[in-house]
């Protein structure tokens, strides 16, 4: 237990550095100080700065949601299937926004963050395929590229997503439910057979 509470304050520190001054100034130094550890104790828990980094993306990885949502939950019915992913998406991005900003203002910066985030919408994409290919395979889907559909699908989402965490309601008072509505109904039109 006592493991488990050290490793979430190295994280916590972690992300607090790195929101307040940036990848390069959150030093394994100056995370350990935060935490209150030794910096031994952090290459003790996670290796190097780049397993802090792992372990963060994994503790806001959606990817487990979009597991359960497309394999526990799933109705095979398009519709219902593809709104519950676009508002469980949407539920889970908006609790870590800030977590997801620090990627946006650190892109390009440093490939290592670059790689850890990039594996999340690839588990993602890997999911939806084998969804869409299925429901394909039960004639409830168009025939088309599985990948192409996944990435357009996300993307989507995605720029909900950046909406509401960038710009609030400045941009339109609809409702983020009412948008995901929308946008699902538009997608089933050419995906429906």
């Amino acid at each position: 237990m006592a493991t488990q509470s050290t490793a979430d304050r190295i994280i916590e520190a972690a992300i607090q550095l790195v929101s307040d001054k940036g990848y390069a100034a959150a030093t394994t130094k100056s995370i350990a100080e935060l935490a209150g550890v030794n910096e031994v104790t952090v290459f003790r828990h996670f290796g190097n700065k780049r397993g802090i980094l792992r372990a963060i993306v994994e503790k806001f990885s959606y990817g487990p949601i979009l597991q359960k949502t497309l394999e526990v939950d799933v109705t095979w019915n398009l519709e219902t299937d593809l709104l519950h992913f676009a508002m469980e998406y949407s539920k889970f991005m908006l609790s870590i926004k800030e977590f997801v900003l620090i990627g946006f203002k650190e892109a390009g910066s440093f490939p290592e963050i670059d790689e850890e985030i990039a594996n999340v919408p690839r588990f993602i994409k890997k999911q939806l395929m084998h969804y869409f290919a299925e429901m394909q395979q039960r004639g409830k889907m168009i025939e088309c590229d599985v990948e192409a559909v996944a990435l357009s699908f996300i993307a989507v989402n995605f720029g909900h997503f950046v909406s509401a965490a960038r710009l609030g309601n400045s941009v339109t008072e609809i409702d983020i439910s009412d948008q995901l509505k929308t946008s699902v109904a538009i997608f089933l039109r050419g995906l429906t057979p």
